[in-house]
């Protein structure tokens, strides 16, 4: 870590911009590493510059927000990001090394693979566009846009969303990673709607968990007595236990689904909505053909369901850095595989999101207890 002297040493007097001693004191307090409060900052400006300083502290940090994240309060704390210490290397020229390896920075990372029906339904969900504002660095290709939500234990959750540039695994798979690179949240959760499979009397918004997550066009190709055949080679990724365990909950005739369905004005299915948790399949490629699913529950016999996003989703937080973020995908059946419609996607979105955003909200110390 670089002492305030280096950083004079690099840098003349003359071109000490508020920019500078802004992301200067955050480094020097290692807030790359530990979010700091604003009257840390200003103290440390204070004994470095004197009166010399920004009028206004807060306001300032609140200027660089390509480079700084806020977390809630009170007090509000102060994180130096990655593109933070990147521009600070950028004016001085010193070798300075990011440290963002030992903690969180967000709560929950949300990603959609559409904009519509999916993300909006999770606006929806947490109160409106009103609560989200645009946040990241424009070098990246995805919109990134936060939030705050609060758990029933009263705990201000920071939330950060985005939306893939396309379906498919390998679209979900680079925009969770970089969700995860620049914001590290505690857990990922893939939020929208997927097609069901007729076993256990599903009906149009039922919720699906994929635990595991299977990418069921991984394998080899054959041909065996002139008849060409399909020899699965799957790497399935689940659930951490802990998430698994509080999801179970929710299976059977649970309340919660009869409040959610309350809250939508348009047509509902006939009976109440339930949780399957179990294999969810993905590939690259949308199914309008009942007898596909039949072929693929031939090797996963207990399949709730197919979609095209979730294994790379889990992929991505499974190779992740250090601290890993935990994950789950949550979706709601929107069709059957069979002769698809528009009919039911925004009420499956509507219901995938309102279970996931309550689900956190009320087992937030189940998942994360106080120290």
């Amino acid at each position: 870590m670089r002492e305030a002297s280096d950083f004079f040493a690099a840098v003349k007097p003359g071109s000490h911009s508020d920019q500078f001693k802004v992301l200067m004191a955050l480094y020097c307090l290692k807030a790359d590493q530990e979010a700091v409060e604003t009257k840390s900052v200003k103290n440390f400006l204070k004994l470095h510059f004197g009166t010399k300083i920004p009028a206004n502290i807060g306001t300032c940090l609140r200027r660089y927000k390509a480079y700084v994240q806020v977390q809630p309060g009170p007090p509000l704390r102060w994180s130096l990001t990655n593109p933070g210490v990147a521009k600070l290397r950028e004016i001085t020229g010193l070798a300075l090394v990011a440290d963002t390896t030992d903690h969180y920075l967000t709560d929950i990372g949300i990603v959609c693979a559409l904009d519509h029906p999916e993300f909006s339904a999770v606006v929806d969900a947490t109160g409106g566009i009103g609560q989200w504002r645009d946040i990241g660095n424009p070098k990246y290709p995805h919109l990134y846009r936060a939030c705050e939500i609060t758990a029933d234990s009263g705990e201000k959750l920071k939330v950060v969303a985005t939306t893939s540039t396309s379906m498919g695994l390998t679209a979900a798979s680079i925009v969770t990673t970089q969700l995860i690179m620049q914001y590290r949240p505690k857990i990922v959760v893939m939020i929208g709607i997927a097609a069901g499979t007729r076993d256990g009397n599903k009906q149009f918004g039922d919720v699906l968990i994929a635990d595991p997550s299977v990418d069921y066009n991984s394998g080899k190709v054959v041909i065996a007595d002139g008849v060409r055949d399909f020899l699965p080679d799957p790497y399935p990724i689940g659930l951490n236990p802990r998430v698994r365990s509080l999801l179970h909950k929710y299976k059977g005739n649970h309340s919660i689904f009869d409040s959610i369905r309350e809250g939508w004005s348009g047509k509902v299915p006939p009976s109440r909505n339930h949780l399957y948790v179990g294999p969810l399949g993905a590939a690259d490629q949308v199914i309008d053909d009942a007898t596909r699913v039949l072929e693929i529950q031939r090797n996963w016999r207990k399949l709730i369901g197919v979609e095209m996003e979730t294994y790379g989703v889990y992929r991505a937080c499974y190779e992740a850095p250090e601290p890993k973020p935990r994950m789950v995908s949550i979706k709601a059946v929107c069709d059957f595989a069979a002769e698809k419609s528009d009919s039911w996607q925004a009420f499956a979105a509507y219901v995938a999101a309102q279970f996931a955003i309550r689900f956190f909200k009320a087992e937030w110390q189940a998942l994360w207890p106080p120290k």
